[in-house]
């Protein structure tokens, strides 16, 4: 065969794999993309009384902290996401309720560290505090939490927007026992008046063990008039209203160790 009618073959080939080529790329178009994007949503947007009743409080190690849901729509997911400082880095719990199978309340366990494959538990020291997010549907709630320990030699315990102020005597707890405080989401509705009003809160003070005697609360109020504004406390059950004093834009009261929330309403 001549050289001619070689390069002629090869110059035919390669312009027919081009043309192949070429048409393909263009008849393909763009391809889809497969990466789910997170929603951009809008943070406490919702009432707070359309909002699920959510606390964490820790366990007796305190090296978890217990989410507590009630409330919240009874189909689809729940999506919650756990972000707390330690003495180095910011961590994360991350994980799903469904909340069409799953009775609530829910109370899922978070630990406080990492497990290894081989189940060997890593628990992470200095927590501190951090931020819990709930997602459902088109709604996302957030919230901020302090991580405290007791100090007997300074028993005052506040939340991280310093308007809910706990007070222990000296001996109600041991040194170093974990305190968490914060803001809920939502609040239930058993055992408050009908046509609530709320002025501050609810805010949480969850113990790894229940302190030996009554706390000293108080609860700053937004400044300006408040008709009849009081206390009232939840036990895990029900909320009960507590005589509480009245003083310049801010109400305090004493409370069993075993009332965990308290919410000021008015009229």
């Amino acid at each position: 065969m001549n050289k001619p009618l070689v390069a002629t073959i090869i110059g035919l080939i390669l312009a027919i794999i081009t043309g192949f080529l070429v048409y393909n790329k263009k008849d393909q178009g763009p391809k889809e993309q497969l990466v789910e994007e997170e929603l951009d949503l809008p943070i406490n947007i919702i009432p707070q009384s359309e909002r699920p009743f959510i606390t964490l409080s820790p366990d007796e190690s305190g090296r978890s902290l217990d989410l507590y849901v009630s409330g919240a729509p009874t189909d689809g997911e729940l999506e919650y996401e756990l972000v707390y400082q330690t003495i180095e880095v910011q961590e994360g719990v991350f994980g799903r309720l469904d909340l069409e199978n799953e009775k609530q309340p829910v109370i899922k366990s978070l630990l406080l560290g990492s497990k290894s494959a081989g189940g060997k538990v890593t628990y992470h020291e200095g927590v501190s505090g951090g931020t819990v997010t709930v997602t459902y549907g088109t709604t996302r709630l957030k919230e901020s939490f302090s991580y405290l320990k007791f100090d007997p030699t300074d028993p005052t315990l506040l939340s991280t927007d310093g308007r809910f102020v706990v007070t222990l005597p000296k001996t109600a707890l041991k040194a170093d026992t974990r305190v968490l405080t914060m803001k809920t989401f939502g609040y239930a509705k058993a055992g408050l008046p009908e046509a609530v009003k709320v002025l501050a809160g609810p805010y949480s003070a969850a113990y790894s063990v229940e302190p030996k005697s009554v706390t000293s609360v108080e609860i700053k109020l937004p400044a300006g008039e408040h008709t009849n504004p009081a206390i009232y406390g939840w036990d895990g059950k029900t909320w009960t209203k507590i005589v509480s004093k009245v003083g310049t834009d801010s109400l305090t009261t004493t409370a069993p160790g075993s009332s965990t929330a308290f919410v000021a309403i008015g009229e």
